[in-house]
């Protein structure tokens, strides 16, 4: 099946929006059969400025987790990945998102 580059954009921050799993979508598509790849640098800008929205998107979605870690351990502090786990959590948690 083919599909739209921006209507697959479209429907990945649908469903982002949403809080539904985008991973169903994303594991659907078959990347050499995505059509309507921008055809001039306007179009390439555009595309560049969605692909950045959608990043802030995700980016603000991650906010409620790391808060979440925060408040399983109040003495967290930042390492040098990022937070340090509680032991209630798994490491493999972090493959997830």
């Amino acid at each position: 099946m083919l599909h739209s580059l921006p209507a697959l954009l479209d429907e990945l921050e649908q469903k982002l929006m949403a809080g539904e799993n985008p991973l169903p979508l994303l594991g659907g598509i078959r990347w050499p059969e995505v059509i309507d790849w921008p055809r001039s640098r306007s179009e390439a800008a555009r595309l560049l400025q969605r692909l950045q929205n959608l990043g802030v998107l995700l980016n603000g979605l991650q906010a409620p987790l790391r808060a979440t870690l925060m408040r399983l351990d109040p003495g967290a502090t930042y390492a040098a990945k990022g937070y340090r786990l509680p032991p209630l959590v798994s490491q493999r948690f972090g493959n997830c998102v």
